[in-house]
């Protein structure tokens, strides 16, 4: 018996060391996967740069006056000519609305075409950045802040809450020109119990 337990004394030593050694392997993996990735200040990208944070300031700032129903004071900030592409196709058949008058006018008509009592944004995140090189697909190049966060809508008296992307672009007098819209439009029409954009495409 005494031989029995001295050959396998080594056995379970070894056993208990290597589940130790896993534990605290799998402890380093998960806090490395937790810990933000150091980039090196010196890395550079030939397509784009950092944008300032104001642009990302400009762009909420935007935001928050189309869901206060401040649509005078957003339009302050866009340019004449600003297009606005909603999330409902691909390149060359997505909803767009062009110039000032047009994107201001669909926006104060929605209550009473969508019953879009209110809207509550926030959780924003935004990524300004400084486009250098010609993307494809005919965006421009220029100042853009992309941007993903929570707008909450009350719908006939009903909550219902997405998650939103919105890419901006900025002119070179810091005004809005160009808005591209991305999510998921299908719990929206069916909480309106029709589609809004079919009267706007129609004017295309």
């Amino acid at each position: 018996m005494k031989k029995t337990l001295f050959l396998f004394l080594p056995i379970i030593i070894l056993f208990t060391s290597s589940c130790k050694d896993a534990a605290s392997s799998k402890e380093a993996v998960v806090a490395k996967a937790d810990t933000p990735v150091p980039v090196a200040s010196a890395v550079t990208n030939p397509r784009f740069s950092i944008a300032p944070d104001e642009y990302a300031d400009i762009a909420e700032k935007a935001l928050m006056h189309v869901g206060n129903r401040e649509f005078d004071a957003w339009g302050d900030m866009l340019a004449d000519n600003v297009e606005y592409y909603f999330p409902d196709g691909d390149i060359g058949t997505r909803t767009k609305l062009t110039g000032k008058a047009a994107v201001v006018g669909w926006w104060k008509s929605l209550k009473e075409k969508s019953g879009i009592d209110s809207m509550k944004m926030s959780e924003f995140n935004h990524f300004p950045l400084n486009v250098t090189a010609q993307p494809k697909g005919g965006a421009a190049m220029g100042v853009y802040d992309f941007c993903y966060f929570s707008n909450t809508l009350m719908i006939k008296g009903k909550p219902l809450a997405l998650r939103m992307n919105y890419v901006t672009h900025f002119n070179a007098d810091k005004k809005i020109d160009r808005y591209v819209t991305y999510y998921d439009r299908t719990a929206l029409v069916k909480a309106i119990g029709k589609n809004v954009l079919d009267e706007a495409k129609q004017k295309q």
